[in-house]
């Protein structure tokens, strides 16, 4: 007796080993029940919930065994689920049936589609239409997937009363089996590499694209840039005669090296009937890096491009955005702008979305190479491309014109380095870490952000909360656009 049960369990457990083999090697899950006994399947991590196997009284769809639900009663949970596959991409196949026209109407039968990364579930196929003329003859379900990851899939039926049953049979499902039987059915391998580029698809932003791996933003939100446009004379020192938020996205591949740069530059206002460019210098990078430039707002001469969408005649890398702001937000009407007065015009923010392709041979460009120590924005103002107004001690392009500096108000001296401040180190462009207001038409920027002078007059070393801090004393709103 001992001998016949010892031989028993090695039969079994050799089937089940046999069975796990062939899942694991096939590049498709199959399930057929024509092993007879659910136990075994289950033992291979298939799911059979309220789901017995038979072969007889007239349920069996082909072979000798079938799946068969309990009674389709509201409330109850009746399935096959697959064990997880790995890259199910192809065409899923099944049949299947009701075991009687009894309350057929009221059965439906569908199959879901759960991811394991993002633990979301997706319907890819549903059939509502089971009545009392078709519940006995067997239907060929074919959906195509194209999926890649690790995935589960439900084969679901429900119903409300009535003593009908739900009837599966001959599933295909594209793919290679990836559970583990001795480890509670759980993914055999969730270190998912999908585009083969050596980045695990978890950590991968482009899992299914060899070329991109990593997200890296330069500034974590948007950002708000306010430009003075009289320069080299002090103006208003309203700050909003060009307003704009940017965010900048430099993708890299798995080797760390930027290939692709994504920049939106939002527009917001323009409060001037100048019309003023814009675009930025990348301190230390030659344009041979830039393989192209797309998305480019331009409709004037100001701007001379080169093949590569740079422009031409630069030592570093200089990409224009827009040339005329007016033209770019859309205003064609007169006075001083647009989205500055409270009773003025007014008109939708416009987005430039720029896509930049680096150059990939050689060493390629590291994060270092574009930063936001070295990414240069400046204004061009009123189509003088010699005018260029850029950030306190930001170099000017290869473009400027040299004699404007110590004029007027401003108090640059090339030779030590400082550029684009007055006497008092008052500068012409304002940059913040967020996006926020701007100062109404004619409104001084240091009666609307109270604390904005001290800043100034500090150096940046004191009331560096000055354009963020909303408590008491830090903004006059009513002069705030």
């Amino acid at each position: 007796m001992k001998k016949i049960i010892t031989f028993t369990l090695m039969a079994l457990i050799i089937g089940l080993m046999v069975s796990f083999l062939g899942q694991a090697q096939a590049q498709s899950l199959s399930l057929n029940m024509e092993s007879g006994n659910r136990n075994l399947d289950a033992a291979d991590c298939w799911g059979l919930s309220n789901v017995s196997y038979v072969n007889s009284g007239g349920d069996v769809i082909s072979g000798t065994y079938t799946a068969r639900t309990a009674q389709l009663a509201s409330g109850t949970t009746n399935a096959v689920v697959s064990p997880w596959v790995f890259n199910p991409n192809g065409t899923l196949t099944f049949k299947h049936r009701l075991s009687s026209t009894n309350n057929a109407s009221n059965r439906n039968m569908s199959v879901v589609v759960y991811n394991y990364t993002t633990t979301q579930y997706d319907t890819v196929y549903t059939f509502a239409a089971y009545s009392t003329t078709n519940a006995a003859t067997v239907i060929t379900a074919s959906i195509n997937l194209n999926r890649s990851g690790i995935y589960k899939i439900y084969f679901n039926f429900s119903g409300n009363s009535g003593s009908s049953r739900g009837l599966i049979d001959d599933i295909s499902i594209p793919g290679t089996y990836n559970s583990s039987p001795s480890n509670g059915c759980v993914p055999l391998n969730t270190n998912l590499d999908a585009d083969n580029d050596g980045v695990y698809d978890n950590q991968d932003d482009y899992p299914n694209d060899p070329t991109l791996a990593f997200n890296n933003y330069m500034n974590s939100t948007y950002s708000t840039m306010m430009f003075e446009d009289l320069w080299p004379g002090k103006g208003d020192y309203d700050f909003n005669d060009l307003v704009i938020d940017y965010r900048i996205n430099r993708i890299t591949n798995a080797n760390n090296k930027i290939v692709k740069v994504a920049a939106n530059v939002v527009l917001r206002a323009v409060g001037a009937s100048y019309k003023n460019g814009f675009g930025f210098q990348i301190n230390g990078l030659s344009p041979s890096k830039i393989s192209s430039v797309s998305g480019q707002s331009l409709t004037e001469a100001l701007f001379s491009l080169s093949a590569n969408g740079t422009e031409s005649g630069q030592t570093y890398a200089v990409i224009p955005v827009f040339d005329n702001a007016l033209k770019t937000i859309g205003y064609s009407g007169s006075g001083t702008g647009v989205n500055v007065e409270s009773n003025g015009a007014s008109i939708a923010y416009d987005t430039t979305n720029l896509i930049i392709l680096l150059d990939t041979s050689g060493s390629g460009v590291s994060l270092s190479n574009w930063s936001a120590t070295n990414f240069n924005p400046f204004l061009v103002i009123n189509q003088t491309r010699g005018r260029e107004l850029h950030k306190v001690n930001a170099f000017p392009t290869d473009k400027v014109t040299v004699s404007l500096f110590g004029t007027a108000q401003d108090r640059s001296n090339p030779s030590t380095g400082s550029y684009y401040r007055t006497e008092n180190n008052h500068p012409w462009v304002i940059e913040t870490a967020s996006s926020i207001s701007y100062m109404q038409e004619k409104n001084d920027l240091t009666t609307g952000y109270l604390k904005f002078i001290d800043w100034v007059i500090s150096g940046g070393t004191t009331n560096t909360d000055w354009y963020s801090n909303t408590g008491s004393g830090y903004r006059d709103l009513t002069k705030i656009y």
